[in-house]
């Protein structure tokens, strides 16, 4: 296999973006991308890695030096916080300057400087786009359709969608799976939290953020998320599971054989 676990090669991250690994291969050396792990030669790329590229092989086509994408990269790197997922930016082009949106609000590429807020309105150009209900379903749609073979076109194509509908229940919990998928559990994290606000009472999302919060070791977390499962879905077998062996790993007895109890009554009444 060519991608590993949430890694890919040069090859693989290559056949991605549509670019020869040649190109992959000289963006290193010059440093404008900085591979998550290297094995001598060999470079592995996390999925951060395969954005990164992304905004380099559009910004590319017009400019014949590195060193303006350089600075474009850099900025883009300073204008993410912790808490602002890579996937939230979107490229733009407006009278031949690069721009960066995250939701409403856009920059400079290059310079970094603030073009427009919340507010007010989208210069004309290529950022202004009729997005219909017909075309949103078919957006829609067609990610569904590609997640499987393509999901860094997929993740790209729902994550356009949510630039326009960011309170879309179903397009946070898409995008909750296909990060998740994809090794990057904080892009995933984000999104169900977000889907969490939307839709507080629903059972699944808290279960969904109990397993996530396993996966990162966030222990208390996860008790908290799969309790709330259970207020939410009292005959919830998976979340009493859970809840017992979290309890049982965290030496807390008491609460560990009061939720395998409630389990085994749940199996003997689903076999009765």
């Amino acid at each position: 296999m060519e991608a590993g676990g949430s890694t890919y090669s040069t090859r693989a991250a290559a056949r991605i973006l549509a670019v020869t690994p040649d190109r992959i291969r000289y963006w290193v050396k010059q440093r404008l991308i900085q591979p998550a792990a290297k094995r001598g030669r060999r470079y592995r790329f996390g999925f951060h890695d395969l954005l990164l590229m992304r905004m380099a092989k559009e910004l590319l086509p017009g400019r014949r030096h590195l060193q303006p994408l350089q600075r474009c990269v850099e900025r883009v790197r300073e204008f993410l916080e912790p808490s602002r997922p890579l996937t939230s930016l979107k490229l733009e082009t407006h009278g031949g300057i690069i721009l960066v949106r995250q939701g409403n609000v856009i920059f400079e590429a290059e310079s970094g400087q603030l073009c427009l807020q919340f507010g007010q309105p989208l210069p004309r150009g290529k950022i202004e786009e009729s997005f219909g209900p017909t075309r949103v379903r078919e957006r829609f749609e067609e990610a569904q359709r590609i997640a499987e073979n393509d999901p860094f076109r997929a993740l790209t194509l729902y994550n356009d969608l949510l630039n326009r509908q960011p309170r879309n229940f179903e397009l946070h919990m898409r995008m909750a799976m296909l990060l998740e998928r994809e090794g990057d559990l904080a892009g995933a994290l984000r999104h169900l939290l977000g889907a969490a606000v939307l839709m507080p009472a629903n059972a699944e999302i808290h279960q969904r953020l109990g397993l996530l919060y396993r996966k990162r070791n966030e222990n208390e977390n996860a008790l908290r998320s799969f309790l709330r499962a259970v207020e939410f879905e009292p005959l919830s077998v998976e979340a009493h599971r859970n809840l017992a062996e979290l309890y049982e790993k965290l030496g807390r007895m008491h609460e560990a054989t009061r939720h395998l109890s409630t389990l085994q009554r749940l199996n003997r009444d689903s076999l009765s």
